[in-house]
């Protein structure tokens, strides 16, 4: 474990102890959000006119970029990365 100091002194971060400061207390559950997702969607099927009129290589660019910039976030794809990483390397 790692010293951190608090007050001057060194001490050891301990999980079991420290934790408590970092757990969620609450969840806050919101509605709006969702049905403002399921209008834009549903909205979505009267702009099917304009989005045609957007060549098809811009879409499928703009697809495979936001596809590869959330690999990062992606546990699948962290697990594929770690098939290629050398066990000694590895988090432990």
């Amino acid at each position: 474990m790692k010293p951190y100091e608090k007050d001057g002194e060194k001490q050891h971060f301990d999980p079991e102890k420290h934790i408590d400061a970092y757990l969620p207390v609450r969840v806050n559950e919101q509605r709006l959000s969702n049905l403002l997702q399921s209008l834009l969607v549903g909205a979505s099927v009267f702009c099917i006119s304009v989005i045609k009129m957007i060549p098809t290589s811009v879409l499928w660019g703009y697809f495979a970029y936001m596809a590869i910039d959330s690999l990062p976030g992606n546990q699948f794809w962290e697990r594929i990365l770690l098939l290629f990483i050398t066990p000694s390397r590895r988090y432990k």
